[in-house]
């Protein structure tokens, strides 16, 4: 479901904020980011779970907080860090992380089994509209070597 938490991640961004001038980059990175972290720490051997830490809502209202002390007001850095922390919180929302409260809300509960599995069907179906949105929103190529130039969408 990578395709549909990044591109949903980047509509929903610009549907609520309402800002065309952000560098969505970030908020595709911050959606990739909670996946990335724990497959990492999977595979280093650092957890046993294949969803675990980047997955908690605790580790990531932490980095918001811990992006809003650290850096500047006002700076770059600033601006899109938060992008980044509101690409993961999308995340976890699109990715329906909050139905396993065992993960969601680590490490406050830990035996919970996940009650919502999507059938690879439902999967399939939420990855083709968000392809079907990207396709929309880039139309040329000019348009993506935009995108990745600059981050920004027309």
């Amino acid at each position: 479901m990578i395709i549909w938490t990044s591109s949903i991640s980047v509509l929903l961004f610009r549907y609520i904020f309402k800002d065309y001038s952000a560098d969505l980059r970030f908020i595709i990175l911050g959606s990739l980011y909670p996946l990335l972290f724990d497959s990492i720490s999977y595979n280093f051997g650092i957890s046993n779970k294949a969803q675990f830490l980047g997955h908690s809502l605790l580790f990531n209202v932490s980095l918001f907080f811990l992006i809003m002390i650290i850096t500047k007001r006002g700076s770059k850095v600033r601006r899109n860090s938060l992008l980044f922390s509101i690409g993961s919180f999308l995340y976890l929302v699109l990715s329906f992380t909050w139905s396993n409260q065992s993960v969601f809300l680590y490490p406050f509960f830990e035996n919970e089994q996940n009650p919502i599995v999507f059938s690879s069907q439902i999967e399939i179906v939420l990855n083709l509209i968000g392809t079907l949105y990207l396709i929309i929103k880039l139309k040329t190529i000019e348009n993506l070597k935009l995108f990745v130039k600059n981050g920004k969408l027309l």
